[in-house]
């Protein structure tokens, strides 16, 4: 018996009467129905060249570019391979939008459209606008910020001070990268740092610097100012910031770091396995980035680009998590 060869009329009429829906499709959905295009758009409008006078064929429509962005970022696709999905899957072209008789974008188009976003900082913008459009669905609760980093290794090599000097103009090897040490294991990239919302876990504050940077140098950034309490392991105990925290009427839940020579007390062990508990969360979202979203290495070659990467992982990684809190919400 030979098997019948659906046309394309066929398998979406097909498609049209499945009730089964894929979890791609799901998470689509999630996505689309949370996020405000509109807002979006207005963010990244000041990079329509159009409004110049410029001549040549229409731009393709800034909603179609950002909703490639988060599908990128969602599934983990290289830029041809975003564009080699968008041809096959007919869910990526109705999610972000695009008629079945429209042409689908090509990837130096959208690779152009990335460049300009990093260069002019934009993805920091659009991660704080979904973490406000989340707040007015009342999803943060602001009980308290349990602030954390990550060390990222870049694809690149390290490089020593004089080859960093050499080849800073070099845009095939990344000079913005710094080394670290983390226990016995070196790294060599970056370090993303967020500040957590306890309680709905959603990333309320996000940065990328080179690995070398302390963490001590980025807590108060990644302070919101309406949190209730300060939550961190011991390497962000700083004495200075402790009475600030006091005198603000906030607590300061940073875990006690033993001093040279000085182990620390019983009661002090007892009060940082109290905090460690409400700490450790915060894993939830790097493990989410690593499983779900294979954050593995930076392979862009300088820190914008890189940046523009782990903005959008923290805001994937909201939306999503926004998404599930509002299911549960409704159970």
């Amino acid at each position: 018996m030979k098997n019948k060869q659906l046309t394309l009329m066929d398998a979406m009429l097909t498609m049209s009467r499945r009730k089964k829906t894929s979890r791609a499709v799901e998470t689509l959905d999630s996505i689309g129905k949370l996020v405000d295009w509109v807002s979006l758009v207005k963010i990244v409008e000041a990079l329509d060249r159009t409004r110049e006078g410029r001549g040549g064929r229409p731009p393709i429509p800034f909603e179609v570019k950002l909703k490639m962005l988060f599908l990128q970022y969602t599934f983990n696709l290289s830029d041809e391979e975003l564009e080699d999905q968008l041809i096959d899957r007919l869910s990526f072209q109705q999610f972000v939008g695009l008629g079945y008789d429209e042409e689908i974008p090509d990837f130096t188009t959208f690779w152009k459209f990335k460049e300009k976003l990093a260069k002019a900082g934009l993805t920091g913008k659009i991660f704080e606008e979904i973490v406000r459009q989340i707040e007015e669905r009342g999803l943060i609760l602001k009980r308290g910020t349990i602030i954390d980093a990550t060390l990222i290794n870049s694809a690149n090599r390290p490089q020593s001070a004089k080859n960093r000097e050499k080849n800073k103009d070099n845009g095939q090897i990344d000079t913005d990268a710094s080394g670290a040490k983390k226990g016995r294991k070196q790294y060599y990239g970056y370090k993303g740092h967020i500040g957590m919302d306890e309680g709905s876990k959603i990333i309320r504050k996000c940065a990328l610097t080179p690995a070398d940077v302390h963490d001590v140098r980025r807590v108060q950034e990644m302070a919101s100012g309406d949190e209730r309490s300060i939550w961190a392991d011991m390497n962000y105990r700083v004495a200075e910031h402790k009475r600030a925290a006091r005198a603000a009427g906030i607590y300061y839940g940073v875990m006690d770091k033993p001093a040279r020579a000085t182990p620390l007390t019983n009661r002090q062990k007892k009060r940082n396995r109290k905090k460690a508990r409400v700490r450790k969360v915060v894993e939830h979202a790097f493990g989410f980035m690593r499983k779900k979203l294979k954050v593995t290495v930076m392979r862009a070659r300088n820190l914008p680009r890189n940046t523009l990467k782990f903005d959008m992982w923290c805001t994937v990684y909201n939306v999503l998590r926004a998404g599930f809190l509002l299911r549960r919400k409704c159970v």
